[in-house]
Formats: structure tokens, C-alpha cells, sequence
């Protein structure tokens, strides 16, 4: 049966290319580990074995998890391992000993949660007979009823509760945890942000999950259909391990073979340089065309003229009023204070155009929301 994962969904989602060379033609390539996906496993490893223990009624000291940290730094530990930060491999080493340190102060005696699973390989029904991969770093329970599901994150990076809301990857293990646990009161999804000694909980309500298994069916569906799988430039190539097949790479790639004076002398290069510097050419000019015509709109109120007059064209102002309106985050007030004056139905999506017509033409203030500011529009024409 077709298998299907948060992974392969967030590749096809990412770059429709790297799915079609990873998961259709299977193309394997050599990936160079990366000193933050080392520290993590062994990370992972160790709260794995603390965890597994405790369900033979075995409490590991946090001297032995550290010892055993340690021997698997030692025995996995290989120099090709890729340090891109300016960071020693000993600060990593040192970061690893803070994460299991801090997690096993704060949560020990462990006794809180019963573990259900780790590690686990359990697979989800879909739609057409396609199942759905069920990973969890572990998954425990309570004496109420309430299920957690539970994710380790060793990286630098905090995510805010907006983020994990949305969270797909979680929120599917969670429907596997309400298939096969009827007793289960509530789900909850837990991350343990390692770094930061953070502990975050996301929920999603029935509909919700509804939804999301719906959602996922869809894109399963839009794959199975897919005939092209077209490049994805982003910010994320420079960690792909295909970036050396990709098409949208391959003159960098090439110009990496180049002696220098090959390189210098590359058409591509050549022209992307020409047309790089043309830009820079263009930028100033509208620099210095915004500093003329902010001289242009002073000496016209200077002089109280709409008409410039240079040698043999001259330049006219036409006066206009703009509107700004407070950033989308920051509109609740705005919002309810149209509902309240009858006229949010003719402007539901915010259509700040319609609404800038209707405050223009004092249908209705706004004073109290809104930011008026002049404006003067230029047209250069021949004099006669």
C-alpha cells in the first residue's frame, strides 16, 4: 500500500523536483551529516533509553544518561561531520550535556506520565486505501484520560504558539491516538524545545482534525495526479541534498569547475554582472528623481504654482490626498467599529480602496484609525 508521511508531504509541498528524485525515481546520494542532526539523534537516543527503561521500572541516574551520552559521542563521532557555525565540535558536545541536564531536573521523577510508545512505526488509514506514517518520539498518558503526544526539538529556534496551532506533523499523530484509543478524553501535543528548557502543548478539536485528515487526503490525492514536478528556488536549496542535479543550480555548479579567468570571461557571468550594475545605475536615479521631486512639490508651494516651466518642458503637480490604514494585525478596533456603524457587510474583506472612497467622500470618519497624508503626482509635458 502507498505510504505516506509529514516528511514526503513536506517535500512534495517544498520543491515538486526533489520529490519526484527522491521518492518516485529514488535517487540516492551521499549526505553529509551535520554536527546539529548528530547532537540531535544522539539527543533523542538517550531521552529514548531513559523512557524505555522506566518501562522496566529502571530509573537511570542522570550520571549514567550522561555517561552513556558521552560513550555515544565518542563511538559515533566522525571528523567529516559538517561544523558550518563557528562553533567548536566541544561547544556541541557541551550544548547536548545542558539539554539532557535540564530536561532530567525538570521532569524528574518521571512519574507524572505513563509511556505508551516510542519511536513508534504505526500507520494510519486514508482514503484509497493509503496509509499515513505515525513516528512520535513518544506517547503517554495520564490517570484522567488524557493522551500526549510528545516531540524532542534540539534546534536553536523557539517556535510561538501560532506556529504549533497549525502543526500538521503532530496533529496527524494525534488522529491515530483517537483511532485507536477510544478512552482518550483529550490528545495533547507537546513539544520539549530542549534548548530553551520550554515545554509548549497545542490541542485541536474534533472538527479541526476533521479537517486537517481531509486536507491531507487532498494533497495525497493532488500527488498521485501529479505528471510535472517543476524546480522550487527557495531558501531551503542550500540544505537539499539534490542541489547539485537541480537545473536551477547548474551554472553555479559549473562555474565551481572554472579556472578564474574561465569564470571571469563566462557569458553568464558576464551578462548578470552588466545587468547587476545597470540596476545599481537605475537605483540611484530614482533616488535622486525622489530628492528633485521633493524639491519640485517645495518650490511649488513656495511659489503657489501647479506648473514648473524648465527650457523646454515643464512639469505639473496635481495634489491628492492618501489614506493609511493600520496593519492587519492591529484592526480588531477598526473592524468593530464598522460593524457598529452598519457597514462592514459592503467592506467584509477590508477593501481599503472601496473604504478610502467612502471616508474621502465623508460617508463616513475615521479619523481615529486612519493616517492622512499628501501626495503630488508629476507628469512632464512639452511646453508650448
Amino acid at each position: 500500500m502507498p505510504t505516506y508521511s509529514h516528511s514526503k508531504l513536506g517535500t512534495f509541498e517544498q520543491c515538486r523536483y526533489k520529490y519526484k528524485l527522491q521518492y518516485i525515481d529514488r535517487v540516492k546520494v551521499d549526505v553529509p551529516d551535520t554536527v546539529e542532526t548528530f547532537l540531535g539523534g544522539l539527543v533523542h537516543k538517550v531521552l529514548h533509553k531513559l523512557y524505555k527503561d522506566l518501562q522496566y521500572q529502571k530509573l537511570n541516574t542522570k550520571e549514567e544518561l550522561l555517561s552513556y551520552y558521552d560513550d555515544l559521542w565518542l563511538s559515533g563521532w566522525d571528523d567529516a561531520i559538517l561544523i558550518v557555525k563557528d562553533f567548536s565540535k566541544e561547544h556541541y558536545r557541551q550544548m547536548g550535556i545542558k539539554f539532557i541536564t535540564d530536561f532530567y531536573d525538570h521532569y524528574k521523577p518521571f512519574n507524572s506520565l505513563q509511556t505508551i510508545g516510542l519511536e513508534t512505526e504505526y500507520m494510519f488509514p486514508l482514503n484509497n486505501g493509503n496509509l499515513y506514517h505515525i513516528r512520535m518520539d513518544r506517547l503517554s498518558c495520564d490517570k484522567d484520560g488524557n493522551y500526549y503526544v510528545c516531540d524532542y526539538k534540539t534546534n536553536n529556534k523557539l517556535k510561538i504558539q501560532a506556529e504549533l496551532d497549525e502543526d500538521r506533523q503532530l496533529a496527524m499523530y494525534s488522529l491515530w491516538v483517537r483511532h485507536n484509543f477510544k478512552d482518550a478524553k483529550a490528545v495533547k501535543l507537546v513539544w520539549y524545545f530542549l534548548a530553551f528548557d520550554k515545554e509548549m502543548l497545542s490541542e485541536r478539536s474534533d472538527e479541526q482534525l476533521l479537517k486537517l485528515k481531509g486536507d491531507v487526503e487532498n494533497l495525497v490525492l493532488e500527488i498521485e495526479k501529479c505528471t510535472e514536478f517543476p524546480t522550487s528556488v527557495s531558501a531551503l536549496c542550500d540544505w537539499c541534498e539534490y542541489k547539485s542535479m537541480c537545473p536551477e543550480w547548474k551554472h553555479e555548479i559549473s562555474l565551481e569547475k572554472k579556472t578564474l579567468k574561465e569564470f571571469s570571461n563566462d557569458e553568464g557571468v558576464v551578462l548578470v554582472d552588466k545587468y547587476a550594475a545597470l540596476k545599481e545605475e537605475v537605483r540611484a536615479k530614482e533616488d535622486e528623481m525622489d530628492k528633485v521631486k521633493e524639491d519640485l512639490v517645495s518650490f511649488s508651494k513656495q511659489k503657489g504654482v501647479s506648473q514648473v516651466f524648465g527650457t523646454s518642458r515643464k512639469v505639473s503637480l496635481a495634489k491628492f490626498e492618501t489614506i493609511t490604514f493600520p496593519p492587519k494585525e492591529d484592526r480588531q478596533a477598526l473592524h468593530d467599529y464598522l460593524k457598529k456603524e452598519g457597514v462592514w457587510e459592503s467592506v467584509i474583506d477590508l477593501d481599503t480602496y472601496k473604504l478610502s472612497r467612502m471616508v474621502k467622500e465623508k460617508q463616513i470618519n475615521l479619523d481615529r484609525f486612519i493616517e492622512r497624508k499628501e501626495g503630488f503626482r508629476l507628469s512632464v509635458g512639452e511646453r508650448r
